[in-house]
């Protein structure tokens, strides 16, 4: 049975509604590679369809007839717009149709009950100056290449039930979130944090000093930054360690652990931060982002960081992000820890929404192409 036009008319404005209410900033995109594949074989056939048109001649068709054409019956202003519009439809059912294909979708949480085995983790990320410089020769960031492994590690421990808190640091310690057992809401946390927190961005020495390795979107400023003091962080991640303990009443002995990412440029080594941990049964592992130059390497130049030589007479270890096996290593570092029984409150949800640019792009459609026959007819271009 065919909906009537003020049926249709109320079905377009309700999905325009439900469109417009949508919170765009927390929208996420599960595959852009899709979308952007379509989006430039879109951009090739108009470019490839406008050339057609330009190098060719039309059958049937000649630029002037050697006559003047008479006012009444050029196509005036109020034609020329209502000519336009289904066109103006289509690209915007064709732009809805694309966003639909980026699968955007929404996160949300829901309220359960009951207890988990979990291994408990804070992530220490490293944002300081030196993380924004370039990483080994590749016109990307060590920042870029740090948050890469970072999101590749929390793939590997997808269902792992991690009950995991991220830390930023530079001259101070700052938290993002406290410990949360939500994989997906977790990683866009990770995603989602700035690259490096500075008081300046200024590009490493010896280089040119209009070239920087981070986008400006990914820079977070702070004036009080401008050193690298993982000593402050380590001890704000103990106390937060001290004051989870406290609250869960989690047996003294539970292993913990704490992931460092970081290119192991810092101001001074954390020994008795170390030591504090090690009291604790709380392992620090480091994804190193190694920066070391190949040539210094060919001269056997020792440049490993002291943070890293030293780390595992703490009990703890590294993974280097130049090695390929690195982040399995990690993953199985962490995997060998001794889970703890946490309560589980809530959960992150994986809400889609392509529907609602799907609806919109198929609306414009049924309007746009009836449209776009009816103004081709009475004032389209024909011999």
């Amino acid at each position: 049975m065919l909906i009537t036009a003020s049926e249709f008319a109320e079905f377009l404005r309700a999905q325009l509604d439900e469109l417009a209410r949508t919170e765009f900033d927390q929208v996420r995109y599960g595959d852009t590679g899709t979308a952007s594949l379509l989006a430039l074989i879109l951009v090739a056939a108009c470019l490839l369809t406008l050339a057609r048109r330009s190098l060719t001649r039309r059958a049937h068709a000649r630029q002037h007839s050697g006559h003047s054409v008479a006012r009444r019956f050029r196509r005036g202003p109020i034609a020329a717009v209502l000519y336009v519009v289904p066109k103006l439809l289509l690209g915007l059912a064709v732009a809805a149709l694309l966003v639909a294909a980026s699968d955007p979708f929404l996160t949300a949480t829901e309220q359960v009950t009951g207890d988990v085995e979990s291994r408990v983790r804070i992530d220490l990320v490293d944002t300081s100056l030196s993380m924004a410089w370039e990483f080994a020769n590749t016109d990307r960031s060590r920042a870029e290449v740090a948050r890469e492994a970072h999101l590749a590690f929390l793939e590997m421990r997808r269902q792992k039930n991690d009950r995991v808190s991220l830390w930023m640091f530079s001259s101070y310690p700052y938290m993002v979130d406290d410990f949360v057992l939500d994989d997906e809401l977790y990683y866009y946390q990770v995603m989602d944090a700035p690259y490096v927190t500075v008081k300046i961005l200024a590009p490493e020495p010896g280089t040119a000093r209009d070239r920087f390795y981070v986008s400006q979107d990914r820079v977070q400023i702070i004036p009080s930054e401008g050193t690298t003091d993982i000593v402050r962080a380590l001890k704000a991640v103990i106390r937060h360690f001290d004051q989870d303990e406290a609250i869960l009443g989690t047996n003294v002995t539970a292993h913990r652990a704490v992931l460092i990412i970081t290119d192991a440029d810092v101001d001074e080594m954390p020994s008795a931060e170390f030591v504090a941990l090690n009291q604790r049964n709380i392992v620090p592992y480091v994804i190193y982002i190694n920066t070391t130059d190949a040539r210094a390497a060919r001269l056997e130049v020792s440049s490993t960081p002291p943070l890293i030589e030293q780390i595992r007479d703490f009990g703890g270890d590294y993974f280097d992000v130049t090695d390929q096996d690195s982040l399995e290593r990690a993953y199985e570092a962490i995997d060998e820890r001794e889970a703890v029984r946490v309560e589980l409150t809530h959960r992150a949800l994986k809400v889609p929404i392509y529907s609602r640019f799907l609806l919109v792009s198929l609306a414009l459609l049924v309007v746009g192409i009836p449209a776009g026959f009816v103004a081709e007819l009475l004032w389209g271009t024909h011999p």
